[in-house]
């Protein structure tokens, strides 16, 4: 059995500030470290449940954050990336997985009461909806995922996300970690009891996999982007088959999710050169 484990780092318990989740961070250091555990605690949780190949992406900006040194061994590592565009949280991830579990994950933006929320580039993007439904980071992996069949049985972060799960993905087994009071403030778990927490749904999310459906959107389904600015959607709306929805919004409509999130990558592209350009 092969399952692949998707990671972000903003869910992870004890990160609560950019001084974590930054590469220059005084704090990230030790969030590398913290991250690397709750990995670990998940392919235990997984080799537990009977997989034979584990594979561990690292998602989080540069996705060079997991302590190589330090990961479990019957874990192999996929490390690095071009840039930070949603495809370098699902490298590698095809049909020839059985699961898929996100670990380190956060609320979608906007989300009140959430720890380090957003969606995509926080830099430039406001929200993200697919068919007028608010979507964060967890529903676009899960549904890349599910674009090759492949459920996404196990999911760590706040209880923020948690609730997030609950209305969108009920089925996944979630490991809540952390209790979110703000935006830079958390009420955490003892840190060896996040880790068995996170053991304990890894093994029970595989053991369910057959239970838990794949996660699709309704095909053909709109993706719609919304910028903190009016310039990041100038160039977005230059992307073939996106069309301009308002000031600050721009939309692609497909049949085939891989399309979409495809498009939706071009799209915070764009906003990113918009964004370092005026930067100058």
């Amino acid at each position: 059995m092969k399952v692949y484990i998707g990671t972000d780092m903003e869910g992870v318990n004890g990160v609560v500030t950019r001084e974590h989740t930054h590469r220059d961070g005084r704090e990230h250091d030790r969030a590398r470290a913290w991250l690397t555990e709750e990995v670990n605690a998940a392919v235990d949780g997984v080799l537990a449940a009977g997989a034979t190949v584990v594979v561990v992406e690292d998602g989080h900006g540069t996705c060079r954050n997991i302590l190589p040194d330090q990961l479990h061994p019957r874990a192999s590592l996929i490390t690095g990336q071009v840039t930070s565009l949603p495809p370098s949280m699902v490298h590698g991830l095809d049909g020839s997985y059985d699961a898929v579990l996100l670990i380190g994950y956060h609320a979608r933006a906007g989300t009140p009461n959430a720890n380090l929320d957003h969606t995509s580039w926080s830099q430039t993007v406001r929200h993200v909806r697919v068919d007028r439904q608010e979507v964060g980071e967890t529903s676009i992996m899960s549904a890349y995922a599910g674009a090759h069949g492949v459920p996404v049985v196990c999911v760590s972060g706040d209880d923020a996300l948690g609730r997030e799960l609950d209305e969108l993905q009920p089925d996944i087994e979630q490991a809540i970690v952390k209790k979110a009071l703000g935006r830079f403030v958390c009420e955490m778990l003892p840190i060896e009891e996040g880790r068995t927490l996170i053991r304990e749904k890894a093994r029970l999310g595989v053991e369910r996999r057959g239970e838990i459906p794949p996660f699709r959107f309704a095909h053909p389904a709109t993706l719609e982007l919304e910028f903190l600015h009016p310039l990041y959607a100038d160039l977005a709306a230059m992307v073939p088959t996106c069309e301009r929805t308002g000031p600050e919004k721009v939309a692609v409509t497909s049949s085939d999710y891989l399309t979409l999130f495809n498009t939706f990558t071009v799209m915070c592209a764009t906003s990113a050169i918009a964004l370092q350009a005026n930067a100058r």
